[in-house]
């Protein structure tokens, strides 16, 4: 009886805001999961860290970049996607930013900046941040598929413990580069069982 009311109060409370019970493709957001960096204190540990620094706190409400598709999809591969404040003095000195422009930054995890996008005037724009990170992750796969090869080729020619060397260090990128660590984990599985 519980269950039978409860489900009659959803429904009554979706007819009466005028809401789909079921939201189609074409109405469906997808929220970026960006992380607010705290003043002096250190970015998360990633793979791969896309620094967002605001412009203004216009952007910051309205941007693009909160509800980019493929911006969230790149977050589930390892990418960690940080806000960091404009009062984040320390943080914008390292990054070597002005705060006053928008501005990416996409590093690696050891901090070393693989590129940066500044705006003179307004906003960043999505597909150009988006773009930041797609070159990435291509770059990142584009090496694993070579360390796979050759890591067959080791294999093949009986250099057993260096293929399994090399398929280990794909598969340790299995967040960034998952069908690539699906083929070095097939193949560990073949080298071990000898």
């Amino acid at each position: 009886m519980h269950q039978w009311f409860a489900r009659s109060l959803a429904v009554l409370a979706i007819a009466l805001t005028g809401a789909a019970p079921v939201p189609d493709e074409e109405s469906r957001v997808v929220f970026v999961p960006w992380k607010m960096l705290r003043p002096g204190t250190p970015p998360p540990h990633a793979p791969l860290m896309l620094f967002w620094i605001p412009g203004s706190r216009d952007e910051l409400r309205r941007s693009e970049l909160l509800t980019s598709e493929e911006l969230a999809r790149y977050a589930t591969q390892c990418v960690a996607m940080v806000v960091v404040r404009p009062d984040d003095f320390p943080t914008i000195e390292s990054l070597k930013v002005d705060p006053r422009r928008a501005t990416a930054i996409l590093a690696d995890g050891n901090g070393a900046v693989l590129a940066r996008l500044e705006m003179e005037d307004g906003p960043l724009p999505a597909a150009e941040v988006v773009r930041l990170v797609r070159d990435a992750l291509d770059d990142r796969s584009t090496a694993a598929d070579a360390s796979l090869d050759a890591a067959k080729e080791k294999a093949a020619s009986g250099e057993t413990d260096a293929a399994i060397a090399m398929y280990r260090k794909v598969w340790e990128q299995r967040c960034m580069c998952p069908r690539q660590a699906k083929d070095a984990q097939r193949a560990l599985r073949k080298l071990t069982k000898r």
